[in-house]
Protein backbone atom coordinates (compact mmCIF):
# COMPACT_ATOMS: atom_id res chain seq x y z
CA UNK A 1 0.00 0.00 0.00
CA UNK A 2 0.83 3.42 -0.82
CA UNK A 3 0.27 6.41 1.44
CA UNK A 4 -0.33 9.58 -0.35
CA UNK A 5 -0.24 13.14 0.93
CA UNK A 6 -1.33 16.18 -0.34
CA UNK A 7 -0.18 19.13 1.94
CA UNK A 8 -1.83 22.32 1.15
CA UNK A 9 -2.10 25.79 3.11
CA UNK A 10 -5.81 24.48 4.86
CA UNK A 11 -5.80 20.94 4.93
CA UNK A 12 -3.39 18.21 4.41
CA UNK A 13 -5.69 15.45 2.68
CA UNK A 14 -4.74 11.86 3.00
CA UNK A 15 -4.72 8.72 0.44
CA UNK A 16 -4.16 5.54 0.76
CA UNK A 17 -3.91 3.13 -2.39
CA UNK A 18 -3.76 -0.13 -3.51
CA UNK A 19 -2.29 -0.61 -6.65
CA UNK A 20 -4.28 2.08 -8.99
CA UNK A 21 -7.07 2.19 -6.50
CA UNK A 22 -7.48 4.92 -3.72
CA UNK A 23 -8.99 2.57 -1.03
CA UNK A 24 -9.33 5.01 2.19
CA UNK A 25 -9.17 8.98 2.26
CA UNK A 26 -8.53 11.52 5.24
CA UNK A 27 -9.06 15.38 5.59
CA UNK A 28 -6.68 17.29 8.34
CA UNK A 29 -6.44 20.68 9.06
CA UNK A 30 -3.20 21.96 8.46
CA UNK A 31 -1.73 23.12 11.65
CA UNK A 32 2.39 24.45 11.42
CA UNK A 33 2.54 24.16 15.04
CA UNK A 34 1.79 20.44 15.29
CA UNK A 35 4.70 18.42 16.28
CA UNK A 36 6.48 15.46 14.44
CA UNK A 37 5.11 12.69 16.97
CA UNK A 38 1.40 13.97 16.78
CA UNK A 39 1.19 14.30 13.19
CA UNK A 40 3.00 10.75 13.32
CA UNK A 41 0.65 9.12 15.89
CA UNK A 42 -2.33 10.66 14.31
CA UNK A 43 -1.32 9.06 10.68
CA UNK A 44 -0.98 5.54 12.49
CA UNK A 45 -4.28 5.86 14.59
CA UNK A 46 -6.17 6.81 11.10
CA UNK A 47 -4.24 3.65 9.60
CA UNK A 48 -5.15 1.86 12.56
CA UNK A 49 -8.89 2.57 12.13
CA UNK A 50 -9.11 1.21 9.18
CA UNK A 51 -7.42 -1.89 10.04
CA UNK A 52 -4.29 -1.07 7.92
CA UNK A 53 -1.01 -2.26 9.94
CA UNK A 54 1.38 0.57 8.93
CA UNK A 55 4.12 -1.94 7.86
CA UNK A 56 1.90 -2.68 4.99
CA UNK A 57 2.91 0.93 4.01
CA UNK A 58 5.39 0.47 1.52
CA UNK A 59 5.86 4.23 0.55
CA UNK A 60 5.23 7.57 1.37
CA UNK A 61 4.55 10.22 -1.39
CA UNK A 62 3.88 13.84 -0.84
CA UNK A 63 2.91 16.97 -2.74
CA UNK A 64 3.58 19.90 -0.30
CA UNK A 65 2.90 23.48 -0.54
CA UNK A 66 3.71 24.52 2.73
CA UNK A 67 7.53 24.05 3.53
CA UNK A 68 7.29 24.26 7.23
CA UNK A 69 5.76 21.23 7.46
CA UNK A 70 7.85 19.52 4.91
CA UNK A 71 10.64 18.41 8.11
CA UNK A 72 8.44 17.29 10.24
CA UNK A 73 5.65 15.17 7.76
CA UNK A 74 9.49 13.75 7.07
CA UNK A 75 10.27 12.83 10.61
CA UNK A 76 6.80 11.69 11.25
CA UNK A 77 6.95 9.19 8.61
CA UNK A 78 10.41 7.64 8.90
CA UNK A 79 9.63 7.43 12.95
CA UNK A 80 5.99 5.76 13.01
CA UNK A 81 5.77 4.57 9.66
CA UNK A 82 9.20 3.41 8.76
CA UNK A 83 9.40 5.49 5.35
CA UNK A 84 11.08 7.94 4.45
CA UNK A 85 8.59 10.03 1.99
CA UNK A 86 9.62 11.29 -1.31
CA UNK A 87 8.11 14.59 -2.35
CA UNK A 88 6.85 15.46 -5.76
CA UNK A 89 8.66 18.68 -7.67
CA UNK A 90 8.78 19.76 -10.65
CA UNK A 91 12.15 18.03 -11.08
CA UNK A 92 10.11 15.06 -10.73
CA UNK A 93 7.41 15.41 -12.77
CA UNK A 94 6.24 13.11 -15.47
CA UNK A 95 5.01 15.86 -17.81
CA UNK A 96 6.40 18.71 -19.52
CA UNK A 97 6.13 22.37 -17.85
CA UNK A 98 6.50 25.06 -20.63
CA UNK A 99 6.73 28.30 -18.25
CA UNK A 100 8.97 30.73 -17.29
CA UNK A 101 10.47 29.13 -14.12
CA UNK A 102 8.91 25.31 -13.75
CA UNK A 103 10.24 25.32 -10.01
CA UNK A 104 7.87 27.85 -8.94
CA UNK A 105 4.92 25.81 -10.34
CA UNK A 106 3.31 24.28 -7.27
CA UNK A 107 3.05 20.46 -6.99
CA UNK A 108 -0.62 20.08 -6.27
CA UNK A 109 -1.03 21.64 -9.66
CA UNK A 110 1.65 19.22 -11.50
CA UNK A 111 0.01 16.19 -9.64
CA UNK A 112 -3.76 17.71 -11.01
CA UNK A 113 -2.61 18.26 -14.75
CA UNK A 114 -0.55 14.52 -14.22
CA UNK A 115 -4.03 13.40 -13.79
CA UNK A 116 -5.77 15.19 -15.61
CA UNK A 117 -4.15 14.82 -18.48
CA UNK A 118 -3.84 10.62 -17.87
CA UNK A 119 -7.66 10.17 -16.97
CA UNK A 120 -9.32 12.84 -19.53
CA UNK A 121 -6.60 13.69 -22.12
CA UNK A 122 -5.69 16.96 -23.98
CA UNK A 123 -6.62 19.84 -24.14
CA UNK A 124 -7.76 20.17 -20.62
CA UNK A 125 -8.47 23.01 -17.98
CA UNK A 126 -8.52 22.31 -14.35
CA UNK A 127 -9.85 24.45 -11.76
CA UNK A 128 -8.61 23.16 -8.43
CA UNK A 129 -10.84 25.02 -5.62
CA UNK A 130 -8.43 25.29 -2.70
CA UNK A 131 -7.19 28.12 -0.50
CA UNK A 132 -6.91 29.87 -3.62
CA UNK A 133 -8.32 28.90 -6.94
CA UNK A 134 -6.19 27.72 -9.81
CA UNK A 135 -6.17 27.37 -13.25
CA UNK A 136 -4.15 25.25 -14.92
CA UNK A 137 -4.01 24.39 -19.11
CA UNK A 138 -2.76 21.12 -19.97
CA UNK A 139 -2.05 21.17 -24.56
CA UNK A 140 -3.50 18.22 -26.27
CA UNK A 141 0.13 15.96 -26.33
CA UNK A 142 0.44 16.26 -22.44
CA UNK A 143 1.88 19.81 -21.93
CA UNK A 144 1.56 22.34 -18.94
CA UNK A 145 1.14 25.67 -21.19
CA UNK A 146 0.53 27.92 -17.86
CA UNK A 147 -2.73 29.13 -16.03
CA UNK A 148 -4.33 31.86 -13.73
CA UNK A 149 -4.29 32.63 -10.13
CA UNK A 150 -7.70 33.52 -8.16
CA UNK A 151 -8.70 34.33 -4.35
CA UNK A 152 -10.47 31.68 -3.09
CA UNK A 153 -14.18 33.14 -2.20
CA UNK A 154 -14.33 32.47 1.30
CA UNK A 155 -11.55 34.54 2.27
CA UNK A 156 -12.40 37.30 -0.44
CA UNK A 157 -15.75 37.92 2.02
CA UNK A 158 -13.75 37.33 5.52
CA UNK A 159 -11.65 39.86 3.91
CA UNK A 160 -14.71 42.13 3.15
CA UNK A 161 -16.28 41.12 6.46
CA UNK A 162 -13.07 42.22 8.48
CA UNK A 163 -12.53 45.46 6.68
CA UNK A 164 -16.46 46.66 6.99
CA UNK A 165 -17.43 47.46 10.34
CA UNK A 166 -21.02 46.93 9.70
CA UNK A 167 -21.25 43.80 7.66
CA UNK A 168 -22.14 40.46 9.69
CA UNK A 169 -20.58 37.11 8.81
CA UNK A 170 -22.49 34.52 6.82
CA UNK A 171 -22.86 31.03 5.42
CA UNK A 172 -22.16 31.56 2.07
CA UNK A 173 -24.78 29.56 0.93
CA UNK A 174 -26.41 30.23 -3.33
CA UNK A 175 -28.61 33.07 -2.93
CA UNK A 176 -32.38 32.87 -5.14
CA UNK A 177 -31.72 35.95 -7.04
CA UNK A 178 -28.94 38.96 -7.33
CA UNK A 179 -31.19 41.26 -6.45
CA UNK A 180 -31.26 41.06 -2.94
CA UNK A 181 -33.43 42.30 0.08
CA UNK A 182 -31.37 42.38 2.95
CA UNK A 183 -27.42 42.44 3.97
CA UNK A 184 -26.75 38.67 4.54
CA UNK A 185 -28.22 37.73 0.66
CA UNK A 186 -26.49 40.85 -0.69
CA UNK A 187 -23.30 39.56 0.37
CA UNK A 188 -23.94 36.13 -0.54
CA UNK A 189 -25.04 37.44 -4.09
CA UNK A 190 -22.35 39.65 -4.19
CA UNK A 191 -19.45 36.98 -3.25
CA UNK A 192 -21.16 33.57 -4.69
CA UNK A 193 -22.68 34.62 -8.17
CA UNK A 194 -19.59 37.09 -8.48
CA UNK A 195 -17.39 34.09 -8.12
CA UNK A 196 -19.61 31.93 -10.52
CA UNK A 197 -19.00 34.95 -12.60
CA UNK A 198 -15.35 35.29 -12.29
CA UNK A 199 -15.01 31.62 -13.04
CA UNK A 200 -16.94 31.56 -15.89
CA UNK A 201 -15.15 34.33 -17.53
CA UNK A 202 -11.88 32.89 -16.81
CA UNK A 203 -13.21 29.54 -18.73
CA UNK A 204 -14.25 31.29 -21.83
CA UNK A 205 -11.25 33.24 -21.92
CA UNK A 206 -9.05 30.29 -21.59
CA UNK A 207 -11.22 29.12 -24.33
CA UNK A 208 -10.79 32.18 -26.73
CA UNK A 209 -7.07 32.31 -26.42
CA UNK A 210 -6.31 28.62 -26.47
CA UNK A 211 -9.10 26.31 -28.14
CA UNK A 212 -12.80 26.54 -28.11
CA UNK A 213 -12.65 22.38 -27.29
CA UNK A 214 -11.02 22.70 -23.70
CA UNK A 215 -12.66 19.65 -21.50
CA UNK A 216 -12.75 21.90 -18.18
CA UNK A 217 -12.29 19.68 -14.77
CA UNK A 218 -12.71 20.98 -11.06
CA UNK A 219 -11.17 19.51 -8.22
CA UNK A 220 -11.14 20.73 -4.60
CA UNK A 221 -13.15 21.57 -1.76
CA UNK A 222 -15.92 23.95 -3.38
CA UNK A 223 -15.47 22.35 -6.37
CA UNK A 224 -18.80 20.51 -6.36
CA UNK A 225 -20.66 23.57 -5.74
CA UNK A 226 -19.20 25.30 -8.92
CA UNK A 227 -19.64 22.39 -10.86
CA UNK A 228 -23.08 22.36 -10.19
CA UNK A 229 -23.70 25.68 -11.30
CA UNK A 230 -21.34 26.50 -14.28
CA UNK A 231 -22.10 24.51 -17.38
CA UNK A 232 -19.08 24.35 -18.67
CA UNK A 233 -17.58 22.43 -16.13
CA UNK A 234 -17.99 19.14 -17.46
CA UNK A 235 -16.71 16.92 -14.81
CA UNK A 236 -16.28 17.07 -10.80
CA UNK A 237 -13.05 15.42 -9.40
CA UNK A 238 -12.48 15.23 -5.57
CA UNK A 239 -9.62 13.03 -5.64
CA UNK A 240 -7.55 13.96 -8.56
CA UNK A 241 -4.83 15.57 -6.65
CA UNK A 242 -4.27 12.56 -4.83
CA UNK A 243 -4.57 10.23 -7.84
CA UNK A 244 -1.96 13.08 -9.89
CA UNK A 245 0.80 12.54 -6.71
CA UNK A 246 0.10 8.69 -7.31
CA UNK A 247 0.55 8.82 -11.47
CA UNK A 248 3.88 10.62 -10.90
CA UNK A 249 5.38 8.30 -9.12
CA UNK A 250 4.29 4.94 -10.56
CA UNK A 251 5.08 5.90 -14.73
CA UNK A 252 7.96 4.56 -15.38
CA UNK A 253 11.01 6.96 -16.05
CA UNK A 254 9.99 9.45 -12.88
CA UNK A 255 12.61 10.89 -11.33
CA UNK A 256 12.02 10.67 -7.60
CA UNK A 257 13.10 13.48 -5.18
CA UNK A 258 13.41 12.91 -1.95
CA UNK A 259 14.18 16.38 -1.03
CA UNK A 260 12.40 18.07 1.50
CA UNK A 261 13.02 21.03 3.38
CA UNK A 262 13.72 19.65 7.35
CA UNK A 263 13.69 22.78 8.82
CA UNK A 264 10.50 23.58 11.22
Amino acid sequence: MILVCDIGNTNIVLGLFAGDDLVEQWRLTTRIDRTADELGLFIRSLLVGVNVDPRQVEGVLVSSVVPQMNGKFIAAAEKYLQNTPKFLTADSACMAIDVDDPTTVGPDRIANTTAGFEIYGGPLLIIDFGTAVTFDLVSEEGVFVGGAIAPEMSLAAAALIQHAALLPEVDLTLPESVIAKNTKTNIQAGVLLGFIDLVSGLIERFKREYRSDLKVVATGGKGELFFRNIEAIEEYDPFLTLRGIMISWSKEGCRQSEQGDRAG
